[in-house]
C-alpha cells in the first residue's frame, strides 16, 4: 500500500514520514508533498491508498484536495485530516469529503497509529468486498450465456410439457428472454456442409471447434447489425446454431431468406466452410418451438437432394437470399433463362440435370426417358405461350421421344435436353427483350416505390421475370446484388432528407422504407460510415 502525506510545514511533514512505523500498519511506501497540487499531482500518477492531509494550506487546502479526488476517484483510498483547530464544521466537511477520520494538532503518534489500524482495516475489508462483488459479477456474467443456452435449448430439443411451462416462463423473464413468451417466432437452423469430412481432412477436434466458434461469431455480429427484432443464437447438442427470432405478422418469410442468405455469405468469406441454412415455414410461440425445430432438421435433409450451402425451405431451396443460378427443375425459371440467358447459363444450369433426373426415383432407363420427355414437354407448352416459334413439337411429339430413346445414358440424354434448350434460346434471341430493358423497368419500379417494403419477388413480378432471373440481372448489369442495390437508394434519399432540418431521423427511416428507426441507423452507418446523427452534423444541423 502507498501514504500520501500532505502538509506545508516541513518539520510535520517529515516528522510524519520518518516517525511513523508505516509498515507495522501495512504500508509500504510513503511519498510527500508540500501543497494540495502537488498532492494532487502525485495522487492522480501513484493513486495512494491512503491520504494524510493537513485541512488549511497555502494554494490548495486539505479539503479541496479531498474533493478533487472524491470526484475524481470515488473509491478505493481513504483520507485522514490533520488540522490545528478544533473545528467541527470543518471536519464533518471532511469526513463527507472522504476522510476515514482526524487528528488535532501537535500528533500523538500513537493515536494517530490506531486511527491508521482501522482506517487501513477498513480499506482492505473494502477491497476484500470489492473482489467478492467482482468474482461474483464475472461469474455471473461468464454463467448467463450459459443458463440462456440451456433454457432455449429445453425449448427448442425437448417437446412441450405443460408441466413445464411455469418453470421455464420463470427463468425466460430471470433471463431476460421474456420476449420469447409473446409468440411470432420463427426459427432458423445453421448446418456446416460435410462437417464429418472437414474433421476427417483437419485431423483434429480443435479444427471443428475452431469452426462452429467462428460461425457463431459470425452469426452474432450478423444479427446484431441487421436484425431490427429480438433474437437468441444458441448451439444446439449436433454441432449446429440454432437462431430464434422474433418476427413481424408480415413478411417474415422473405426478411429469414435474406438473412439466411447474407449469413452464408459471411461464413464463405470469413470462416472459409459452407453452410446450409434450414428456415421454419412458419411462425410460433415458444410451445411450438420444437415443432419448429425438428421441421428445420427434416428441411435440413433435404442438401442430399439440392445440395449444401444454401437456404433451404419447405418448399424447397433458395442459394443465398438472391439466387442467381436458375434451377432447371422450376419451369418459370427454365423459360427466363432460355429467353435471356446466354449458353454459357445454359450449359452451367444443366450441370443439375443429373441430379434433378435422380431426385425423380425413375429406376428403369425407359421411366427415365418418358421422364425427360414429359418434362420438355412441359417447357415447349409454356414456351409456345410466350412467344417461342417452332412448333414442330406440337404437330408432332414423337420426334422428341425418338430422339430420346436413342440415348440410353444420363450424360447423353442431358446433352439431347440441352440442345432443345439451345435451340429453344436462339430462336427468343431474335425477338425477346434484351437484359438492360429488364433492368431498366425494375429500376423504374425501384425508384418509384423504394418507400415500401419491395423484395426481389415483388420487384421480379413487376417486370415480369423470376426472382432468380432478376437476380442475375442486377449482378451482370449493375454489379450489384438486389438488396444493395435498394440500400444505395434509399441512402442516397436518406441523405438529401437529413440535409433539410424540416426532417425528424424518425420520420426519415420511415419514408425511405426502414419502419424501425434502430435498424434504419444500422444501415446507415453502414453505407456511410456515420450515424443519421453524426452525418446531419456533418451538414451543420444540430441533434434533434
Amino acid at each position: 500500500m502507498l501514504a500520501l502525506i500532505v502538509d506545508d510545514e516541513l518539520e510535520i511533514r517529515e516528522g510524519l514520514r520518518t516517525q511513523i512505523p508505516w509498515a507495522d500498519y501495512g504500508i509500504e511506501e510513503t511519498a510527500v508533498a508540500d501543497d494540495g497540487d502537488t498532492a494532487l499531482a502525485i495522487a492522480r500518477a501513484r493513486m495512494p491508498d491512503l491520504v494524510v492531509t493537513d485541512i488549511r494550506m497555502n494554494r490548495m487546502s486539505g479539503l479541496e484536495l479531498l474533493e478533487r479526488l472524491s470526484a475524481e476517484r470515488p473509491g478505493g483510498w481513504k483520507g485522514i485530516v490533520i488540522s490545528g483547530y478544533d473545528d467541527f464544521d470543518i471536519v464533518r466537511t471532511a469526513m463527507k469529503l472522504g476522510a476515514m477520520d482526524y487528528i488535532l494538532k501537535p500528533i500523538n503518534a500513537e493515536e494517530l497509529g490506531e486511527i491508521v489500524t482501522r482506517t487501513i482495516g477498513q480499506l482492505r475489508k473494502e477491497r476484500a468486498e470489492r473482489e467478492r462483488q467482482s468474482r461474483l459479477q464475472s461469474d455471473l456474467s461468464s454463467a448467463l450465456p450459459k443458463m440462456r443456452d440451456e433454457v432455449v435449448r429445453e425449448l427448442i430439443e425437448v417437446p412441450y410439457d405443460p408441466y413445464r411451462e411455469t418453470r421455464i416462463a420463470h427463468r425466460l423473464r430471470t433471463l431476460e428472454l421474456d420476449w420469447l413468451l409473446g409468440g411470432h417466432l420463427a426459427l432458423l437452423l445453421v448446418e456446416v456442409d460435410d462437417l464429418r469430412s472437414i474433421e476427417t481432412r483437419e485431423g483434429s477436434q480443435l479444427a471443428k471447434e475452431l469452426i462452429l466458434f467462428g460461425i457463431g461469431n459470425v452469426a452474432k455480429q450478423t444479427l446484431e447489425e441487421d436484425m431490427p427484432h429480438p433474437f437468441v443464437l444458441v448451439p444446439d447438442r449436433k454441432n449446429r446454431w440454432a437462431i430464434v427470432l422474433q418476427c413481424p405478422d408480415n413478411g417474415w418469410h422473405e426478411a429469414s431468406k435474406e438473412l439466411a442468405g447474407l449469413l452464408i455469405r459471411r461464413v464463405n468469406q470469413y470462416v472459409k466452410v459452407n453452410v446450409s441454412v434450414a428456415i421454419s415455414s412458419g411462425c410460433g410461440d415458444a410451445k411450438r418451438l420444437h415443432a419448429l425445430y425438428q421441421e428445420a432438421e427434416d428441411i435440413l435433409m433435404q442438401k442430399a437432394v439440392y445440395g449444401g450451402n444454401r437456404a433451404l425451405t419447405s418448399l424447397g431451396w433458395e442459394n443465398e437470399a438472391e439466387r442467381d443460378v436458375p434451377s432447371i427443375a422450376q419451369a418459370d425459371e427454365v423459360l427466363d433463362l432460355v429467353r435471356y440467358g446466354t449458353d454459357e447459363d445454359i450449359r452451367s444450369a444443366m450441370d443439375r440435370f443429373v441430379e434433378m433426373v435422380r431426385c425423380w426415383g425413375a429406376g428403369h432407363i425407359r421411366d427415365t426417358q418418358q421422364r425427360i420427355f414429359e418434362w420438355l414437354l412441359s417447357l415447349f407448352k409454356k414456351a409456345a405461350a410466350l412467344g417461342w416459334t417452332d412448333r414442330s413439337w406440337e404437330r408432332n411429339p414423337v420426334i422428341v421421344w425418338e430422339r430420346l430413346e436413342k440415348f440410353d445414358t444420363l450424360e447423353s440424354l442431358r446433352e439431347q435436353s440441352e440442345q432443345f434448350l439451345l435451340a429453344m434460346a436462339e430462336d427468343f434471341r431474335s425477338h425477346a427483350a434484351p437484359p438492360s430493358q429488364i433492368i431498366q423497368e425494375a429500376d423504374k419500379f425501384i425508384r418509384a416505390h423504394y418507400a415500401e417494403s419491395l423484395t426481389l419477388p415483388s420487384v421480379a413480378a413487376e417486370v415480369h421475370v423470376t426472382p432468380v432471373w432478376l437476380s442475375k440481372l442486377f449482378k451482370k448489369e449493375m454489379h450489384q446484388t438486389f438488396l444493395e442495390y435498394l440500400t444505395d437508394i434509399r441512402t442516397e434519399k436518406a441523405k438529401r432528407m437529413l440535409a433539410d432540418v424540416q426532417y425528424k431521423i424518425y420520420e426519415i427511416s420511415a419514408q425511405v422504407g426502414y419502419k424501425d428507426p434502430v435498424h434504419f441507423t444500422k444501415v446507415f452507418k453502414r453505407q456511410t460510415g456515420l450515424t443519421p446523427k453524426e452525418y446531419r452534423r456533418l451538414q451543420g444541423i444540430a441533434d434533434e
